[in-house]
């Protein structure tokens, strides 16, 4: 007699990756080594990615102005995800964040955006950071837009158009080549200048510089970027937490978490 088992099921979590493809290989692989370690892989979390490399290029889109095929793209790959059952969504490319709010419901109810949980964490933490990120999201401000902006600017550091331009350039030789050597060196000026430990992980390729410094420095050390796609790896055994990311501003846990932090006072004098 055929043995019947009775299967778990688990939430499916999906990344929509190829922007760049690199940076969302490697988050796969992020995934797995925070999640695997200690149990059977059998008890590993479900991932779907899509991975699709010719969507336009961002920033230059998005920057002209005419970004319509990029956002059916957006749309249409994302639907693709959904039909596959996946919970939550992770685009892994967060200038394409400043489309999200022109998604059908339906789809934004689904993403973990990246850009929320770099401000819940800034607000967690409290320290000054630099903004590393394309010119895209530089110049489309999509920090400066958000909603949480105005109780965490004083936390974010934004670099002068000099270093934003070497920045960019940066991450687009990240995304060419995964190489990393030229990129420390930059890092340390950008460390003495703006005088901060911290920088955040504005755009998905410098996952790939901060796990290259993770194995340079050790993981017991302080690491010096916040990564989003770090955070996600990290707590995705349980993904009722990475709920409470999607849509923060405008959620009530949103705003318990806002009056944990502040004084009502803050809030009145705002």
């Amino acid at each position: 007699m055929k043995k019947s088992y009775n299967r778990v099921k688990k939430e499916i979590f999906g990344v929509l990756g190829g922007m760049g493809p690199l940076a969302s290989a490697e988050f796969l692989k992020t995934i797995y080594e925070n999640n695997i370690l200690g149990q059977r892989e059998q008890q590993s979390p479900q991932v779907i990615v899509y991975s699709d490399p010719t969507f336009p290029d961002r920033t230059e889109t998005l920057l002209g102005g005419d970004y319509k095929i990029l956002l059916d793209n957006l749309i249409s790959a994302l639907y693709n995800l959904c039909e596959l059952n996946v919970s939550k969504i992770v685009i892994c490319c967060i200038t394409s964040h400043y489309l999200l709010p022109q998604l059908p419901y339906e789809l934004r109810d689904r993403i973990i955006s990246l850009v929320d949980i770099i401000f819940k964490k800034i607000l967690e933490q409290q320290k000054k950071h630099l903004l590393i990120c394309s010119t895209g999201t530089h110049k489309l401000e999509i920090f400066q837009n958000h909603i949480l902006w105005q109780f965490a600017q004083d936390y974010i550091l934004l670099p002068d158009k000099n270093d934003q331009n070497l920045i960019h350039e940066m991450i687009y030789y990240l995304k060419v080549n995964g190489g990393y050597q030229k990129c420390i060196p930059i890092l340390d000026s950008l460390q003495v200048k703006y005088n901060v430990q911290k920088m955040i992980a504005g755009c998905t390729e410098i996952h790939l510089l901060n796990k290259h410094l993770q194995v340079s420095i050790g993981k017991q050390k302080e690491q010096l970027f916040l990564d989003p796609l770090m955070v996600i790896s990290e707590e995705l055994w349980n993904i009722s937490i990475l709920q409470e990311y999607t849509d923060l501003p405008n959620n009530i846990a949103g705003f318990k978490f806002l009056s944990q932090i502040f004084s009502p006072e803050y809030f009145v004098n705002k």
